[in-house]
């Protein structure tokens, strides 16, 4: 019995440090894209849908690299409220949802003031790190989707 709870206790410290890795991640990965670079994701590339609306798309690491790092905006964003659930028998599939806030820069110049999107993700671990493999943006109420050129 003894062994058991012990057990369940570094079971659930494990999960726990998943989960803090999780959001670290996310924090990390949009610190890379305010910075003008594009965030590590998944070396097979990932399912996006963004904030500007349209469909589904695949994009290579190549396509996430070009989006962020080749166009003439900066997004300056921030993730908040990140909730996170692990998921699978490995529990090495991670589903984010959270919030960003923040301002698109071009020239140095504000272009879109009230950036506030809705946010999910799904990221997997592999190798010890979690990689992100899809991801939605949404437009909340009187805030401004991304604009890309």
């Amino acid at each position: 019995m003894y062994i058991i709870a012990l057990i369940m206790i570094f079971s659930s410290q494990i999960f726990a440090d998943d989960i803090q890795n999780v959001r670290e991640t996310i924090r990390s990965n949009w610190k890379s894209v305010s910075e003008g670079k594009a965030a590590p994701g998944h070396p097979n590339g990932n399912w996006i849908a963004t904030s500007e609306g349209g469909f589904w798309s695949f994009d290579s690491p190549e396509d996430n690299r070009n989006r962020v790092e080749k166009s003439p905006n900066t997004l300056k964003f921030k993730p908040n409220h990140i909730n996170v659930e692990l998921y699978g028998s490995k529990k090495d599939l991670a589903y984010a949802i959270y919030y960003l806030s923040g301002t698109i820069e071009r020239d140095e110049k504000v272009i879109v003031a009230n950036y506030r999107t809705r946010a999910s993700n799904l990221l997997k671990k592999e190798k010890g790190k979690w990689l992100m493999v899809g991801a939605h943006y949404s437009p909340m109420h009187s805030g401004s989707g991304v604009k890309f050129d």
